[in-house]
């Protein structure tokens, strides 16, 4: 489900891209403006005109969310123009270039649109596919109803297609950059435990492959003693509500070291070695947590945890040592529980 702050992200880079697009819309159908006045092509300067002043009023859309018909409207406006333009001023001065970057915009469309229809895309890639080889074929059999210079169709051949590429490349790198957040994203929510807000064990694996410095490194096991009891006394709220506090309380405590949820009531936590020093941030943790009082709904709940930690040995993995540490934990677990095992 898309959270408040997605659906913000969502709308804020369509409304970005959209008001920059309208923006750029605007500016190169006034400078078209200029030019067709300057070289008196008044039927395309009187169409020009009226497109202005279309983009103009499409701020309005923008302004109130309607992207839809927003990217809608403009699409069949950038067919007819484009054929109107290609018909009066010829195919050789590239209007058809527009084309391809409506292309790229259905899809762009498609993807920011709440229903994601791509069969919608597809049909504007073929309507332009259409009416560029209609253009073509046309053009090939009559002549443009104006006859402009030579160095002019030069001119709008490579304006349009050096915009072009340049249209195309910059919705690339917005979707790009979107896409990119969106995976970062995902990442870091599947490597957060969604209780506790702090690290997972798939964090914690990747910690291990990238972590280089393992061999001055202890890793610590504990969970919480007779948790079940606790869920079978108080509730399952109440054991949540546990899990959460004892999480920040080992963040808080041991602010240095990298510190999971590995599952249950069991974390995980890595830490260095210190010529022996770790065992008294341990010890530190586990006084802690039994001195705090722990209040739910008005319940007062006294808890302590059990730790086992076992060092880094050459060319463990992950598995064997979490296994060496859940040993020691165990063994403090037989022997009085409320302990530290090294």
């Amino acid at each position: 489900m898309a959270t408040p702050y997605d659906q913000k992200h969502h709308y804020s880079t369509i409304d970005k891209t959209c008001h920059t697009a309208n923006t750029i819309y605007l500016v190169i159908h006034i400078l078209y403006l200029v030019l067709f006045i300057v070289t008196k092509c008044y039927i395309m300067a009187y169409i020009t005109g009226g497109v202005i002043l279309f983009y103009m009023g499409c701020y309005v859309l923008i302004r109130y969310k309607k992207y839809y018909l927003y990217a809608l409207l403009c699409g069949n406006e950038y067919l007819v123009f484009v054929s109107v333009a290609t018909m009066m001023l010829g195919f050789a001065t590239g209007f058809y270039f527009y084309l391809i970057g409506l292309c790229v915009v259905s899809f762009f469309t498609s993807y920011f649109s709440k229903y994601k229809n791509i069969k919608g895309s597809i049909i504007w890639v073929l309507l332009s596919l259409t009416i560029f080889l209609v253009l073509y074929f046309v053009s090939m059999n009559n002549a443009p109803y104006y006859a402009i210079e030579k160095w002019l169709e030069t001119t709008l051949f490579t304006i349009h297609a050096v915009a072009v590429f340049a249209f195309v490349a910059t919705y690339m790198v917005v979707f790009l950059k979107y896409a990119l957040s969106l995976e970062n994203k995902i990442i870091n929510e599947s490597r957060t435990d969604e209780l506790t807000e702090i690290s997972n064990r798939y964090a914690l694996y990747d910690y291990f492959d990238q972590e280089e410095e393992k061999y001055n490194k202890v890793l610590a096991l504990f969970d919480i003693d007779d948790f079940k009891n606790i869920n079978d006394v108080y509730g399952h709220a109440a054991g949540d509500h546990i899990l959460k506090r004892v999480a920040k309380i080992a963040v808080k405590a041991l602010n240095d070291a990298f510190v999971c949820r590995y599952g249950g009531e069991e974390f995980v936590i890595v830490l260095d070695e210190e010529d022996g020093r770790f065992y008294d941030k341990l010890e530190t943790l586990r006084k802690y947590v039994e001195g705090t009082t722990f209040v739910f709904e008005d319940v007062k709940i006294q808890i302590t945890i059990t730790i086992g930690a076992a060092k880094y040995n050459r060319d463990i993995t992950l598995e064997k040592w979490i296994e060496l540490a859940d040993k020691k934990m165990y063994s403090g677990k037989q022997t009085g529980k409320n302990k530290t095992v090294i």
